[in-house]
């Protein structure tokens, strides 16, 4: 299926690092599991809640629109289990989430333990 006109010059954002898990993460948001995400404060703005993004699989395909419910600063090290839960990844827990966070941002040079998060809460909108 087509991505609907709505959407076609909206953000699309790919969950994790690579193809695989990108797989895994789309349809964790689908299935309702994943409903929030972190990023680093960079110089490109904060996104805010009633913003809209397209999520995409590993092939760079839309799989649903995603509407931001909550976004919120914290530091890596404040991030709590509610979070860790809520982002669904591995088996949910804060420990998994500190892990793989500490990972993917060492790999791109951003990690330090007090680093800014913005951390977001989403609602899927429209399945594709």
């Amino acid at each position: 299926m087509a991505i609907p006109e709505k959407y076609e010059d909206v953000e699309r954002w790919a969950f994790g690092d690579t193809e695989k898990q990108a797989d895994e993460l789309a349809k964790l948001v689908l299935d309702g599991v994943k409903t929030a995400t972190c990023a680093n404060l960079d110089g490109e703005g904060i996104a805010q809640p009633g913003d809209v993004f397209v999520v995409v699989d590993g092939k760079n395909k839309p799989v649903c629109a995603i509407e931001l419910t909550t976004t919120e600063m914290t530091t890596f090290e404040q991030v709590d289990e509610a979070h860790a839960l809520a982002e669904g990844e591995g088996d949910r827990t804060l420990a998994y989430w500190r892990n793989e966070h500490k990972r993917f941002f060492e790999e791109y040079d951003l990690f330090s333990p007090d680093m800014t998060l913005v951390l977001m809460h989403f609602k899927v909108i429209e399945k594709f």
